[in-house]
């Protein structure tokens, strides 16, 4: 049986988890009803029933402990082989209480749930029919051809059920976390063209304020100036005042022109800060300066839509819970870095957009890498002159 490592979303494993904890606690029930009274009466075949029961608990909590840390999938395949083997098992023992035998392989459904979660669902129905036909084949153990067939292709319904219904809660998890990066990405896209709106609006202002303005005022000082020569002597204090205000709005016009021109470039921290906010459970924490303005439209799309790469393919393929995103300048480059602690890199072939951003990267005369982390998940780095090279 092949386990797919891929994790299983938070909400689905508390799903399966009290689920199973409801399924397990009715059956305990019913076997500490059916069972005779005082356990001294017990025999050898109820004793092993429960010893099972406690192995089945024993292994589902193991389980699920390996699918909370997201191990590899054949100690995944392994422990989930043994809770077969418990269901089966105490079924066999109990085969003299018939409400017994018709309960304890309920918990066949709880297995389905796990597998259903981790594989696709052809496997899925291929394991669930394995897993009847064991227990149909138990039945002959105790009674003759062909044994109990009705109560094994119940219990197949009843996993069918279980594999079904965990396969769409699952597709429903997905698509909500896939709809929710998908959102991220576009208010954060939007963010950015409006930054870039802003930042165009703010050039096109100076240079107005230094083409138009700033010669006329110019102009009016020269004027000014010549009255000052030649104007008559009544309306010298005047003439000067004047003059004296119109070269300090010179001077302030040359520094609104100034500030304007030294916060031209493009600031990522909304954009960044956006795509973070709006994925649930605080996933994504993101380390930028306030200050920090990308100059080169180019470079500042690519940083933001390397980000983006590197988030989606974090949480789409490495299956990772908490990624950290940090931009920084250092000298005349830029450095943008993406860590999780997903799975990392398992030697897939790179995909479209892994391959497409790299090749962007190089194009600019960037640097683009891409390691398994120190302590787990995956590492992207991406280093970007401060300025696109001249076509």
């Amino acid at each position: 049986m092949k386990i797919d490592t891929g994790r299983i979303p938070a909400t689905l494993r508390k799903q399966l988890n009290v689920q199973s904890l409801l399924l397990l606690t009715a059956v305990c029930g019913i076997v500490a009803l059916e069972l005779p009274l005082p356990m001294s009466a017990w025999g050898m075949r109820e004793g092993a029933g429960i010893g099972a029961l406690v192995g089945f608990a024993v292994a589902y909590l193991v389980t699920a402990d390996l699918l909370e840390r997201d191990t590899l999938g054949v100690a995944r395949g392994f422990w989930l082989s043994l809770q077969v083997a418990c269901v089966l098992y105490a079924f066999e023992r109990f085969q003299n209480y018939p409400v017994l035998e018709l309960t304890v392989p309920a918990l066949l459904a709880v297995i389905a749930s796990q597998i259903a979660a981790l594989v696709i669902e052809p496997v899925a129905i291929f394991v669930i029919v394995c897993t009847s036909a064991a227990l149909w084949a138990v039945t002959l153990v105790h009674g003759a051809w062909p044994g109990e067939v009705i109560p094994a292709v119940l219990f197949l319904a009843l996993q069918g059920c279980a594999v079904i219904l965990t396969a769409a809660t699952l597709r429903a998890e997905q698509a909500r976390d896939e709809l929710a990066r998908t959102n991220a990405e576009l208010v954060s896209m939007q963010s950015f063209v409006s930054e870039t709106v802003r930042d165009r609006e703010r050039l096109r202002i100076a240079r107005d304020l230094h083409d138009v303005t700033g010669h006329k005022l110019t102009a009016l000082k020269i004027n000014l100036m010549i009255l000052q020569q030649r104007g008559p002597e009544a309306l010298r204090e005047h003439i000067d005042r004047s003059t004296q205000i119109a070269d300090q709005l010179l001077t302030d016009t040359r520094d609104i022109v100034r500030q304007l021109s030294d916060a031209e470039g493009l600031s990522l921290a909304d954009a960044l800060g956006k795509l973070a906010s709006l994925l649930p459970d605080r996933m994504i924490a993101v380390d930028i300066e306030d200050d920090l303005r990308v100059q080169d439209g180019e470079v500042a799309r690519l940083l933001l839509r390397a980000a983006q790469e590197g988030v989606s393919n974090a949480l789409r393929h490495g299956g990772a819970a908490r990624i950290t995103l940090s931009l920084r300048r250092i000298g005349d480059r830029f450095m943008l870095r993406v860590v999780d602690n997903g799975r990392g890199l398992r030697g897939d072939p790179a995909g479209f957009g892994r391959s497409q951003l790299a090749e962007r990267v190089h194009t600019l005369g960037g640097e683009y890498r891409l390691q398994n982390g120190a302590a787990g998940g995956a590492e992207l780095e991406i280093t970007l002159p401060e300025r696109a090279p001249a076509a």
